[in-house]
């Protein structure tokens, strides 16, 4: 409940002015707080955190205010229909900032960060769901939503759901988490600007299938070389005497093991090789690599995780972002 400090004494002031002073004091008090935002009234800021009133259940709703931590983010993905998603579709983080993809960055104040929070968690009472995953049909995509707030960790998935046998909880909170998500893309609808990542990773995979029409630029670093950085990333791939093109999944399908992280220095070697992009392909040793420079997104450099989501997933599963000497080729072993 809001209220005014100064009118806390209002009781013994009764006993001294008598109620026509009183009257004075509440009439003080609502001509003060009528221009107050609401959220602000039932907002208590402790450092990196902030804890406001439900307005449905009256629960306290905790949430980090810190420009890296991730209140929501969505994912798209995890079925076996070849989908890879280099970056989450949504991101929203404690300082009100969101992105959506690595491509549109804009801002909610305070009063609507809290807002869109009060209706996850008080209004549809995500935090508190019984089920988890709304998904019937493994080999499809589904939409994956990701929770950290009241110091909790809860990840929703939402797909094809109800051609199984379901308990009626389990179809409310199938609604539920539906009406969810709408709100949370009627909620990030700008204005807009470009996300500009100032860092970024390496993404590196072998191919055997270049445009013998395209001119190949060699691998300009020195530091390491694009077979390392590929057999880092995504593995060795295995011998296959009868195949033209043994490319693997990673990168292509699914996530890869590990990310690189470049220098600045790097970042604009690389681009000046491509001609200003982001993506293209080099050539090393009569072998041919694609390469993706992958900019980051604010959490994801302080917590050395990249946040990508692949083809057969059941949840989220961070990249681990490499950030030092980038290690051998490893020897293949028989069989590999």
């Amino acid at each position: 409940m809001s209220f005014c400090k100064g009118c806390l004494y209002s009781r013994d002031l009764r006993h001294i002015w008598g109620s026509s002073a009183f009257a004075l004091c509440i009439l003080f008090l609502a001509l003060l707080c009528s221009g107050c935002d609401a959220a602000d009234l039932t907002s208590q800021s402790s450092g990196q955190s902030t804890t406001f009133t439900g307005s449905s259940t009256h629960q306290q709703i905790t949430y980090g205010t810190s420009s890296t931590d991730v209140l929501i983010r969505t994912f798209y993905g995890g079925g076996l229909q070849g989908t890879l998603n280099l970056s989450p579709q949504i991101s929203v983080y404690g300082d009100g900032t969101y992105i959506l993809g690595l491509n549109k960055e804009g801002r909610l104040d305070t009063d609507k960060l809290q807002q869109l929070l009060n209706t996850l968690v008080d209004s549809y009472g995500l935090l508190d769901f019984k089920r988890q995953q709304f998904f019937d049909i493994p080999d499809q995509d589904a939409t994956f939503l990701d929770l950290n707030i009241s110091g909790k960790h809860e990840e929703l998935m939402y797909g094809a759901f109800g051609s199984q046998p379901a308990s009626a909880q389990d179809k409310d909170e199938f609604q539920l988490l539906g009406k969810a998500l709408n709100t949370l893309n009627s909620t990030l609808t700008g204005p807009f600007t470009t996300y500009q990542g100032k860092s970024f990773a390496l993404l590196a995979r072998q191919m055997f299938s270049p445009n013998p029409n395209q001119v190949i630029p060699a691998w300009p670093l020195v530091e390491y070389t694009l077979a390392q950085a590929a057999a880092f990333e995504c593995g060795l791939i295995p011998t296959d005497n009868d195949s033209t093109n043994p490319e693997t999944a990673c990168l292509k399908f699914v996530i890869p093991s590990n990310a690189i992280l470049l220098t600045s220095a790097q970042v604009q070697l690389i681009k000046a090789t491509l001609k200003g992009r982001e993506q293209g392909v080099f050539s090393e040793e009569l072998q041919y690599y694609t390469v993706t420079l992958r900019p980051l997104l604010p959490d994801e450099l302080p917590d050395k995780m990249l946040a990508m989501f692949g083809s057969q997933q059941a949840k989220f599963i961070g990249v681990p972002l490499h950030d030092g000497t980038v290690p051998p080729v490893p020897t293949a072993t028989p069989g590999t």
